[in-house]
């Protein structure tokens, strides 16, 4: 029942468009028609190619700044990875030093040892 319903519903308003469409005056067909301004078309093309450029340019400066600062970033850290292994070097030859410096403290006084003992056994 609910689906004759709804058929004739569709019929009857099939019926109104058609009776709406041909009433615009002297029987003839109604038209819409939308008045386009060529040179409003390409005032918008020219923006729109304005804008894409511009958002292209920005995106480049973008990256090209980024690539800048990581590269300035990567020296950066090479410099102070060479600073670094520069203190490493300096510390290790200070400890080498200061072992050296023992060894020498410990033969001098091996000696002054041996020439006590010696001074000793002589007495």
């Amino acid at each position: 029942m609910l689906h004759i319903i709804l058929f004739a519903v569709l019929i009857w308003s099939s019926f109104d468009e058609h009776i709406e469409a041909s009433a615009g005056g002297g029987g003839g067909s109604a038209i819409d028609a939308v008045m386009v301004d060529p040179g409003a078309v390409v005032q918008q093309y020219n923006r729109q190619q304005d804008q894409q450029a511009s958002v292209r340019r920005a995106e480049e400066e973008r990256k090209k700044l980024q690539q800048q600062q990581a590269e300035e970033l990567q020296q950066k850290q090479a410099a102070e990875q060479e600073r670094l292994k520069q203190l490493e070097k300096e510390r290790l030859a200070a400890q080498e030093q200061q072992k050296q410096a023992e060894e020498a403290a410990k033969l001098a006084q091996q000696q002054q040892q041996q020439a006590e003992e010696a001074a000793k056994a002589a007495a």
